[in-house]
């Protein structure tokens, strides 16, 4: 099992660029706008898109392993956890990345996999009472902030929240600097049939992981052909509750873990 080749400069915004045009054309295909392409050419360039996407993606899984195995090393968190959330601050600067803006991929994700990991790290280092009760809120803030951004379509500020929680903002800002509560352990069932035909490297990787964890990185990352989802509405999407989504998610990207270590170790 491998992962994608690590991208060129060119690479980055050939990439970057085919990213753009397919959500331009899935765009343009839910308003039926046909003006200046056909419906069989917009859905072309709406799968090339989501293909680009993925390639992207699982090539920079390295540079999220080499974060998530520093801080894990300085701060003795478990590395799988700090791995997960890492993975997730690469889709988020995946998303976020402007190729225009003169600078390469790596310098612009390394921020958002660190803070991240740090995150992660921090919730993993705490324990007592106080520190649940901590988490527990800090969970409550994350999960409206998920909801919120989705509903504005970009990152809720610590003032927003504030206003909706009835806290001070440096309430807000200290709860958003602590990482997510671990995920409870809850049994789910049903299954869904998966894609990727047109790229046999990535169906193989993803085609690996048991049901439901495919399904899981499908929607939560972008690989079911549709923009990628926050963990609530993934949730809801496949018909689990959010913290057996969680558990399901932290298990997919320890599996992907554990064969990017193989591969790098042959």
């Amino acid at each position: 099992m491998t992962t994608e080749t690590l991208l060129g400069a060119a690479d980055e915004i050939r990439l970057a660029r085919t990213i753009e045009a397919g959500l331009l054309a899935g765009d343009l295909i839910s308003r039926a706008d046909y003006a200046f392409a056909s419906d069989a050419e917009l859905l072309q360039i709406e799968r090339e898109g989501r293909l680009a996407w993925q390639q992207f993606l699982l090539a920079n899984v390295r540079l999220v392993q080499c974060i998530a195995t520093q801080v894990a090393r300085q701060s003795r968190a478990p590395l799988e956890e700090l791995f997960q959330e890492g993975f997730l601050g690469l889709a988020d600067a995946v998303q976020r990345w402007d190729c225009r803006a003169g600078y390469r991929f790596s310098t612009y994700a390394t921020p958002w996999i660190r803070r991240r990991v740090h995150d992660a790290s921090v919730a993993s280092v705490q324990s007592g009472p106080e520190s649940v009760r901590t988490l527990q809120r800090a969970g409550r803030v994350r999960q409206l902030a998920d909801e919120v951004g989705a509903d504005l379509q970009r990152a809720a500020s610590d003032d927003e929240l504030a206003g909706l929680l009835g806290r001070s903002a440096d309430w807000v800002g200290r709860m958003r600097r602590v990482g997510p509560s671990l995920p409870l352990l809850i049994d789910i069932a049903a299954d869904e049939p998966s894609e990727l035909d047109e790229h046999p490297e990535l169906g193989r990787l993803l085609g690996s992981l048991p049901w439901p964890e495919n399904e899981v990185v499908r929607r939560r990352f972008g690989f079911d052909g549709e923009p990628p989802l926050h963990q609530r509405a993934a949730a809801e999407a496949i018909g689990m509750s959010l913290s057996t989504l969680r558990r399901h998610e932290a298990r997919a990207l320890r599996r992907l873990r554990g064969w990017l270590l193989d591969d790098i170790a042959a």
